[in-house]
This record gives structure tokens, sequence and C-alpha cells, in this order.
């Protein structure tokens, strides 16, 4: 698809905008889309950086066993020791200043991802209609290694069991 401006360079950006439940889009090259932005300041209403700093905003509960739960005071706000990133502009900013600041900011980033996500580790997603292959042989995977590591230690009662769990599940998916 061209650009409809140009009509010269492929269309790379898409821009629909609804007005007044008018529906109105524009497919533009690079070029053309910076100088569209240029003339109309096209502002999104929703960004990841808004996203994220809701979930910071006052919310935050400096979490440590030493110091009490609430807002922590200026000098007890974590600083990352080598961009400068302070709490207080990550939280009006909604972005990291360097790998570093995923260290100096964990307990702040836990929190937010528990609140969004529920929990602190990516586990994946995967489609129903193939996802219990996948997950069961990843299963058996990480119980042939427990077996290895029960034989190498030789224990084995534990790798009986553990050669019975494989077995079962090597069954569910041959569908016996």
């Amino acid at each position: 698809m061209l650009c409809q401006q140009c009509q010269q360079r492929p269309a790379s950006v898409h821009v629909t905008q609804i007005i007044n439940n008018e529906k109105r889009e524009m497919h533009l090259c690079e070029q053309c889309a910076n100088q569209q932005q240029q003339m109309v300041n096209f502002i999104s209403p929703f960004s990841i950086n808004d996203f994220l700093t809701a979930f910071l905003g006052n919310n935050y509960m400096y979490s440590s066993s030493l110091k009490p739960q609430g807002k922590p005071s200026v000098c007890e706000m974590p600083v990352c020791n080598q961009c400068g990133m302070t709490y207080e502009r990550f939280s009006k900013i909604g972005k990291l200043g360097c790998q570093n600041c995923y260290h100096v900011f964990h307990n702040i980033l836990d929190q937010v991802l528990r609140k969004i996500h529920g929990n602190v580790f990516h586990k994946g997603k995967l489609p129903n209609r193939t996802g219990g292959d996948i997950k069961i042989k990843k299963e058996i995977e990480q119980l042939k290694s427990k077996l290895n590591q029960a034989i190498q230690a030789e224990e084995y009662e534990k790798a009986a069991v553990l050669r019975d769990q494989i077995r079962q599940l090597e069954g569910t998916m041959k569908g016996e």
C-alpha cells in the first residue's frame, strides 16, 4: 500500500482517529507521518508510560523488614548509582534509565508487576488446543532430568517413582 499523501513510498504508519463517532484512517510513509505529526500534534490518550505511572503513583510501599510500610521519605527512596534515576523521576516518566535501574528498583517493579499481572514471573501463554501437549512434553523433560539426578545420587526409590510418572504422562500423550 502506498502512502496516501505522497503516493510514492510504501505506507508504514497507520493512524486511526475517531472523532465524534466518525472513524478516519490514514496510511502514511514515515516521512509524511513525521510532517503530519509536526503540523497536527498526534496525542495518544493512552501510553504505556502513563499506564505504568498510574500503578506507581502514591501507592508505592517500600518493602523492607527493617523499614515501616508507607511512602518512604526522600532519603529512603532508591537512586540508581549509574544513571542517577530517582524513584520520583521514574514514577513520572514510567521508564527506567539503564539496566542497573532494574536492580535498584527491584522492590518497586515487583509490586507493580504483582498489581498488573498478579505475579512477577512470566509463565507464557499457549493456545489451548496445542498447549496441553507442550506442557506435558516440558513436564516429561523436567521429570527425566530429575530422574537422571536421582540415578546419579543412587536414590533408586525416587527414580522408580519418577519413571512411573514419566510413563503415565507419555501414556496420556498417546491417548491411553
